[in-house]
């Protein structure tokens, strides 16, 4: 409720709307998906190059009168505003809102994208800038590639399982946003990043915490499966050849 809410008010404000663009995990289920894990966050970047000040103001003059005063971290290209406050039944609750003040790129445009929320609480709608999903997915490979979060690999896996995908456009933007950052990433390095995480204990526990309680996907859901899809899928659309152990890995992955 709470993100949904900031959301609305958010691309309500003339500044905000004009100067930020949805996108991440949230923007995927609340825009894209059934709602299927938690989050916490709201992923923004900046559109245009500029001075972040009139953002941040616009954004804190939408959602303090209601969340209070936040924290703020700052790092290089990127603030993060934090709030804490109590759900109704004085549930302790957070809502970061972080906004990529650096990369002021898209592969294949900006969409506006109807969204409202109706409840007891609140109501209302707006219209906000996100991207399509084959660019959001795109730069969910870069954050699988990039981090150790098995969040970034259960999206994927979930967008494949309930909406109509690209796979060769996703392959396209995220080797695009790897190549905007001045990186090149082959078929190979992919394959045998991936398949460490799927080793690493850390990486596979990052998901369970985060998913809906209702979801049946809390016993469908599997890592070495979703592993499975990307490497079948996707990997082969990169460059180059397959890393040298991924035939034996898949192998092993489908005999258990």
């Amino acid at each position: 409720m709470i993100i949904c809410r900031s959301l609305v008010e958010l691309y309500s404000h003339p500044v905000a709307a004009a100067n930020l663009v949805f996108r991440g995990g949230t923007a995927l289920f609340k825009l894209h998906l059934s709602p299927a894990r938690y989050s916490e966050d709201i992923d923004l970047v900046q559109k245009e190059p500029g001075p972040i000040g009139p953002v941040m103001d616009a954004i804190k003059e939408k959602l303090n009168p209601w969340l209070g005063e936040p924290r703020r971290k700052q790092s290089e290209g990127r603030v993060t505003l934090i709030w804490r406050v109590d759900s109704e039944e004085g549930m302790p609750l957070r809502l970061n809102v972080e906004i990529n003040s650096r990369e002021h790129f898209s592969v294949l445009g900006y969409q506006q994208l109807p969204f409202e929320m109706t409840s007891r609480w609140y109501s209302g709608s707006a219209a906000i800038t996100s991207y399509g999903r084959d660019e959001l997915l795109g730069t969910k490979l870069r954050a699988l590639y990039q981090r150790k979060k098995g969040r970034d690999l259960f999206d994927l896996w979930y967008a494949a399982k309930t909406i109509p995908l690209n796979p060769e456009a996703m392959v396209s933007c995220f080797l695009r946003y790897m190549e905007h950052e001045q990186h090149t990433v082959t078929r190979a390095e992919f394959e045998m990043n991936l398949l460490e995480k799927l080793d690493d204990p850390r990486f596979l526990g990052d998901i369970g915490p985060l998913l809906a309680p209702l979801l049946t996907s809390k016993t469908e859901w599997d890592a070495k499966s979703a592993g499975i899809y990307v490497l079948e899928a996707l990997t082969p659309l990169m460059p180059g050849d397959a890393w040298q152990k991924t035939q034996e890995k898949l192998a092993a992955f489908k005999a258990n």
